[in-house]
């Protein structure tokens, strides 16, 4: 499922997206994907999340901060001692928290961004500390998405995807044993290499992965009653005493 920020899905025939054109529909579609109410209704029907682009969306939010907060001449009681509201910090919290609960719901969510070039390097574009900083520091892979142009008789070839930086261009992944590149970029392929990434790093560093399912319930939190604890405590200090 697409939440396209900018036009461009015309052409595509057969994908399901949803039209964004301010922070408003943003922050409604990711509820509908989050939410108690309706995430299992919405996982039965998409596992697939693409924000089409970045740095669109990121202006959507920052358009919806300014809107709500004006000036910035608002007390708010920021820790900085200025009654003059930090509306970058607002932009950047807001951000955070929507790109947040899309992926820590389970989805794989892909996000799309355009190259910006600054003198002959290549890094995605946006806010690099607001809006990237969360994106990149939740992805497992940053791909530079390379064109290879055309073949003999005009019919365009198929791009590759490289997952390590170079001196031209940003890239990474937190598979260290993934190819440093893949020369056609298809889901298969890249399917393919994080398979045999991660099954390199169980042969060799002995690791075993989880599936989704497996880390929520790691992460979940243990609720005990009063009594239950109480009781805990006890058959831990009776313990405690038979040691000492």
């Amino acid at each position: 499922y697409v939440l396209a920020c900018e036009s461009g899905l015309n052409g595509q025939s057969g994908v399901a997206y949803n039209r964004i054109n301010n922070w408003y529909d943003f922050k409604t579609v990711v509820k509908q994907f989050t939410s108690k109410a309706t995430i299992d209704q919405a996982k039965a029907m998409y596992k697939t999340i693409i924000i089409d682009e970045v740095y669109a969306s990121a202006m959507f939010c920052q358009d919806f901060i300014c809107q709500s907060y004006g000036n910035g001449a608002i007390d708010l009681g920021d820790d900085t001692g200025n009654s003059k509201l930090n509306l970058y910090r607002l932009y950047e919290k807001e951000y955070w928290r929507e790109v947040n609960k899309l992926v820590n719901s389970g989805y794989t969510v892909i996000f799309i961004a355009h190259e910006s070039v600054e003198d002959g390097y290549a890094f995605p574009k946006g806010d690099k500390k607001r809006c990237l900083a969360p994106i990149i520091d939740n992805c497992d892979i940053v791909a530079y998405i390379q064109s290879n142009g055309v073949d003999e008789n005009g019919k365009e070839l198929l791009s590759s995807a490289y997952f390590v930086q170079t001196q031209e261009f940003f890239a990474r992944s937190r598979y260290p044993y993934i190819v440093p590149m893949i020369k056609e970029f298809t889901i298969e392929n890249f399917i393919g290499a994080i398979n045999d990434a991660i099954a390199k790093q169980a042969e060799v560093e002995g690791i075993k992965t989880v599936d989704y399912a497996q880390q929520v319930a790691q992460n979940e939190s243990v609720v005990r009653t009063y009594d239950e604890l109480m009781e805990e405590m006890q058959v831990l200090g009776e313990k405690i005493l038979q040691v000492g």
